[in-house]
């Protein structure tokens, strides 16, 4: 530990950490860009602007943004195969660069961040792996080709180096497009890949129709907590059309198809998920929000099961079709007053287990809380639940309860800095991966970040 004591001290001091770059992703943060009227993103509700305003008229600019986040974290229990606590410290640094350039009816940007992690043991077995390097790009544009029609295409890549990345399921805010938005990062080190094209038909002033295509690629390494059974990888690819229309100033309705195909470990699980949904959204005041979705759901799952034949010795491959109606729901609100905003919601759905199991019915829970100190201080809280049931074996569930509390502080106009502190408990009905016991986690860690916005041609 002593050994460590210089490093430590240092980047205590200068405010440094992993766990805010996973959970914020301030490399591409743009702290001092104007804000642009150029053509707006598609409805979503809350719908905090007004929805498809594509006359608004938009002066040509571009920016570039540069950054650098560097930090450390201190993982309380890497391992959890042993009854003794396995303590990690990881140790990170990620400049990045994100250009962005506006037009009348077309934006685009691109991001990208290259990060070097090292991390080492107080006690345990020591790491083999040897990726030290992170990488994270961005791409997306906003296109309105026509006056009442509008194109919207992004893709995000990430590649952790970091073979111990907890597993963890973050909830975003429902949208007509995506209404149970929810990622997943395995225990292990990983590859993911996520894109999306969005078409939108402005109807009528209170009529839109929406039609959105989807991919989700993730790869897992070997080196997790268990490599002889390792990690599902997913190729996963869907679409949905959407109508939604305005009933007054503060009502909307509206229903959608969906159609979700999941692979797990090129062909070991193959699901396809059919779901009709009613969407409402209702704004109780100005800051004030409801929305919510509900409507059946049709899953059907292919699965080849290993078993062993004690005639022959020998594993034998067995291919077994299962297939359920289910109902999804969920709802999510919003508050927000001059210092304080609260958010909270709910959802069920078939979904990816997150490469712990595969296809899963996924009851999930999530509320935040976030309080402006000063003006240039803030605290959030936030705590999430996930219930993650097998869709072919019931008895087959997975458990994930995490709590966050980070403190933000702006140095300057391009520095600021970040202290956070999360906790995680994960429980699993079998010996798998992180075996019968809980597994509970406390992570800390600090970072600083910096960014310089310039205009371009200017």
């Amino acid at each position: 530990m002593t050994r460590w004591f210089g490093p430590i001290l240092l980047l205590t001091g200068i405010l440094c950490g992993t766990c805010a770059w996973a959970q914020n992703d301030t490399g591409g943060q743009d702290t001092g860009a104007p804000t642009q009227p150029g053509p707006q993103p598609a409805y979503t509700y809350p719908d905090a602007a007004p929805s498809l305003d594509f006359l608004s008229p938009a002066v040509e600019n571009s920016s570039i943004t540069l950054g650098l986040s560097a930090g450390f974290a201190y993982d309380s229990n890497a391992y959890s195969l042993t009854s003794a606590s396995q303590n990690f410290w990881l140790f990170h640094v990620a400049p990045s660069i994100k250009i962005q350039q506006f037009f009348p009816k077309f934006s685009w940007n691109m991001s990208y961040a290259g990060g070097y992690q090292t991390y080492s043991y107080q006690n345990g077995r020591p790491s083999t792996n040897s990726n030290l390097f992170s990488q994270r790009a961005g791409l997306g544009f906003l296109w309105q080709f026509a006056p009442h029609w509008q194109l919207m295409g992004n893709d995000g890549f990430s590649y952790s180096a970091n073979p111990f990345d907890t597993y963890l399921a973050t909830p975003g805010t429902p949208t007509m497009n995506n209404p149970n938005p929810v990622t997943y990062y395995p225990l292990t080190q990983y590859t993911l890949n996520f894109g999306s094209l969005t078409l939108t038909d402005q109807l009528s002033k209170v009529d839109t129709l929406t039609f959105t295509g989807s991919e989700n690629l993730r790869r897992t390494s070997t080196y997790n907590l268990l490599t002889a059974v390792p990690f599902y990888n997913l190729n996963s690819y869907g679409g949905r059309a959407n109508y939604s229309h305005q009933l007054s100033a503060r009502l909307s309705l509206g229903a959608g198809y969906d159609y979700n195909s999941l692979d797990f470990g090129h062909g070991q699980q193959r699901s396809g998920i059919q779901t009709v949904s009613m969407t409402v959204d209702y704004l109780l005041r100005p800051n004030m929000s409801i929305s919510g979705w509900v409507g059946p759901e049709y899953t059907s799952t292919k699965t080849i099961v290993p078993l062993f034949d004690p005639i022959t010795g020998h594993i034998v491959y067995v291919t077994s079709y299962n297939s359920q109606w289910s109902t999804s729901a969920g709802a999510n609100f919003s508050w927000h007053g001059r210092r304080d905003s609260v958010q909270a919601g709910f959802s069920r759905q078939v979904l990816d287990g997150g490469g712990v199991i595969a296809t899963s019915q996924v009851n999930s829970l999530n509320g935040s809380y976030r309080r402006m100190l000063t003006q240039k201080m803030d605290l959030t809280a936030g705590v999430r639940y996930f219930h993650d049931v097998s869709t072919t074996v019931a008895s087959r569930t997975y458990n994930n309860l995490g709590f966050n509390l980070a403190l933000n502080y702006k140095l300057s106009k391009s520095f600021n800095a970040t202290a956070q502190y999360s906790f995680i408990r994960q429980i699993q009905s079998q010996a798998f991966l992180i075996g019968t016991n809980p597994y509970n986690a406390n992570l800390i860690g600090a970072s600083i970040n910096y960014t310089w916005n310039h205009p371009l041609g200017r």
